[in-house]
């Protein structure tokens, strides 16, 4: 039996409409009780032969305590209230609620609405799924049909330890929840919920247990209440978490903390695979600073099968498993009590001794707000208490604490049960499991370049965050960011080129000299961009300028002031063709590269893999394929590209311009030449672009071709 509840104010427009849908229904094993403040003669008329039917008139009474007296005066074995806004939308809907009761033996039941918005019907198709507690209260954040009783099939007995009826629905459903031993949703998708502006059905959120998702604000409490303090030790320790496809960014991150931080510090770079390659660079990094000791930690084999249990969810195409290791720490680092925790792709510009100093007060962990959490937002999980939302990317770990209390075994349960729900994986499981146990710091210690405009009254930046899909190294779009983001982008830059001067230019010690030509008229600074952000740091770039007037003179000296490998060249009408032969001259590369613009090199490794080429074939050039951009019929064409490398050393000089599509052997762009080759300038035809390429091939005793689109030629 079913009893199916309407608590009414007795004049609902749309109470009609609920009851018929009811009585209408092909499963008959049910009761409906009608609680109201006022009498309805036209209803009273429409249900009085119907023993099914039982219509309660009580005036002056608030929801709870008629919440309560229908309650008392069910009798079926299941509660389901119907909002009389509302209505049930398929006659065969409580046949199939019933059946699958039955079928699950479950406690709690929450049915996925059918809501209908202004004329229009929406639902969900999800499968049916057990929840634990856990997931509930996260779907309670996200879901409408989790913070209201109507649509839910209920246990009657659960109600026997409701004390408290006046509770808004959605912590009376919460404590429901809390008390059931099977919660079962489904998507059947025959209650309608009527959306109107009269209806709220916000989150309610403060701060009481009832809002927590963990015991560790208890925890907390009970720190404060003893007067705990952790004792700082004078060595500051700093944990980041890697991989292969973020370690070009740990250099420049622990060289800002090389060059800004007082203190001594031990910084733990915590893997579970790298490169030969990258365990070098690291090395090379440690053995120049003097006061950092750069430790590498390898994570267990153990500690990746349990986190092959989580499911990374909506970010499992975009947040890395290397970035769940800084969970782990306290046992990563037994006997480490106290850490600062940075994503690679921050910047210490300030002295990270303030931040290791930070008293924590009794507090888990300090962080910083997210400034793009502020903005009223569907995907913040802290609605409607977005404003104490933070960002996980720089953290000050109290590692006692986590192993007095167990936190990591609890915490990764949770992770196991809930992060397939969130949007952002573990920083959403991190703001709700340490919800009023997190210490809140100075936004200096953790500022968002990409959403800068966000922050206000922050002067002192202490610690940039390049967080987002735009990385300094990997994205060509700073060159049409606000003027802000393009000097924090180029300060990272600069960093990164000052790492690699300071270990002596390690692993990559060609230096290249990129000849670029401004045209008028033409997009510069994406050329220029294309060539500032290849991760190949040991480079000069010099640009022959043919514009009229000193606009990009002005722009490029800015650029100079922070990147000092740009070198600028007025051409002032003069012949092109002899001003790169002035800059040839007076070029410090080993290698040479040139570029016009508007065309681009189309990723931020192209560098490095041409002078790899170089270097390992031992060629006197290496050429790369282009695409041809059309921007009138905004339209990208290739002539085939496979990826292989080529030896073409014994093909004629006539067959490599005549033979290969787009004339790539007979313009200067999109190789790679060994400087040699220009040795005797004065023999070479700079007036003839195609006749100096045929000198340079005839010179090239090695010539490889790298069979792959690396730069894009701009058609006007």
């Amino acid at each position: 039996m079913i009893s199916l509840i309407i608590l009414a104010k007795g004049n609902e427009k749309g109470l009609d409409k609920c009851v018929d849908s009811i009585l209408q229904q092909s499963y008959k094993e049910y009761e409906l009780i009608l609680m109201t403040e006022q009498q309805d003669n036209e209803l009273e008329r429409k249900i009085q032969n119907n023993t099914q039917v039982k219509l309660y008139t009580s005036e002056n009474e608030d929801m709870g305590v008629l919440c309560k007296k229908a309650i008392q005066k069910a009798t079926g074995e299941y509660i389901m209230f119907v909002d009389p806004q509302d209505f049930l939308i398929d006659d065969k809907g409580l046949t199939k609620l019933n059946d699958l009761i039955v079928k699950e033996e479950a406690d709690l039941i929450v049915n996925s609405y059918m809501t209908l918005k202004q004329g229009r019907f929406l639902y969900k198709t999800e499968k049916n799924e057990i929840l634990s507690y856990d997931r509930f209260q996260v779907l309670q954040l996200k879901e409408i049909e989790f913070r209201n009783l109507s649509g839910a099939l209920i246990k009657k007995e659960l109600f026997n330890k409701i004390n408290n009826y006046d509770l808004p629905a959605q912590l009376l459903l919460k404590r429901l929840a809390k008390e059931a031993e099977k919660i079962l949703y489904t998507s059947l998708n025959f209650y309608t919920y009527v959306v109107e502006e009269s209806r709220n059905s916000d989150l309610i959120w403060g701060k009481g247990s009832e809002f927590h998702f963990s015991n560790t604000y208890n925890f907390v409490e009970n720190n404060k209440i003893r007067q705990y303090k952790q004792k700082i030790p004078e060595t500051i320790e700093v944990a980041l978490c890697v991989d292969n496809n973020v370690i070009d960014y740990v250099g420049s991150l622990v060289y800002s903390i090389y060059k800004h931080t007082s203190s001594y510090v031990n910084i733990y770079v915590i893997y579970k695979e790298l490169s030969a390659e990258s365990l070098n660079k690291l090395n090379w990094i440690n053995e120049k600073m003097l006061t950092v000791n750069l430790q590498t930690v390898k994570v267990s084999e153990k500690l990746h099968e349990r986190l092959d249990k989580i499911t990374l969810g909506k970010d499992k195409y975009k947040l890395p498993i290397s970035s769940y290791y800084r969970i782990f720490l306290a046992d990563i680092l037994p006997d480490v009590d106290r850490i600062i925790y940075l994503d690679v792709d921050v910047l210490a510009i300030g002295d990270l001794t303030e931040l290791w100093h930070t008293d924590l007060e009794g507090n888990f962990l300090a962080a910083c707000l997210d400034e793009q959490a502020f903005t009223k937002s569907g995907t913040n999980v802290l609605q409607p208490r977005r404003r104490e939302y933070f960002n996980s990317g720089v953290l000050v770990l109290d590692l006692f604490l986590f192993r007095k209390y167990n936190i990591i075994s609890e915490f990764f349960d949770y992770l196991i049960d809930t992060t397939d729900l969130y949007n952002l994986g573990d920083q959403d499981a991190l703001n709700l499991y340490f919800l009023d146990a997190v210490k809140l710091l100075d936004s200096s210690w953790n500022y968002g370049v990409y959403s800068h405009k966000k922050y206000s009254g922050v002067n002192d930046i202490k610690i940039l965050h390049y967080f987002g899909f735009s990385k300094p190294l990997r994205s060509l779009y700073s060159y049409v960011a606000d003027d802000k983001i393009k000097y924090f982008v180029q300060l990272y830059r600069k960093y990164y080129y000052e790492l690699a001067q300071f270990i002596d230019y390690k692993g990559c010690e060609n230096k290249v000299s990129i000849i670029i030509t401004a045209r008028p008229d033409d997009d510069f600074f994406r050329s220029l961009e294309s060539v500032v952000y290849q991760s190949y740091p040991n480079k000069e770039i010099i640009i022959l300028d043919t514009t009229v007037g000193d606009e990009l003179k002005n722009k490029v000296e800015t650029l100079m002031e922070i990147l000092p490998y740009i070198v600028y060249i007025k051409c002032d009408n003069r012949n092109i063709g002899k001003m790169r032969e002035f800059a040839i001259n007076r070029s410090k590369g080993d290698y040479l590269y040139f570029l016009d613009s508007s065309d681009y090199i189309n990723e931020n490794d192209v560098l490095d893999k041409l002078v790899s080429i170089m270097v390992k074939d031992a060629a006197s050039m290496v050429t790369s394929v282009m695409m041809i951009y059309y921007p009138t019929e905004d339209r990208l064409t290739g002539y085939g590209a496979n990826n292989e490398k080529i030896d073409l050393s014994a093909e004629s000089v006539e067959s490599l311009q005549t033979n290969y599509p787009g004339n790539d052997y007979n313009m200067l762009a999109g190789h790679v030449f060994d400087k040699k080759l220009f040795d005797n300038l004065e023999a070479l035809n700079f007036e003839d672009e195609k006749k100096l390429m045929s000198e340079l091939l005839s010179r090239a005793k090695k010539r490889i071709r790298k069979n792959s689109y690396d730069w894009v030629k701009v058609m006007s």
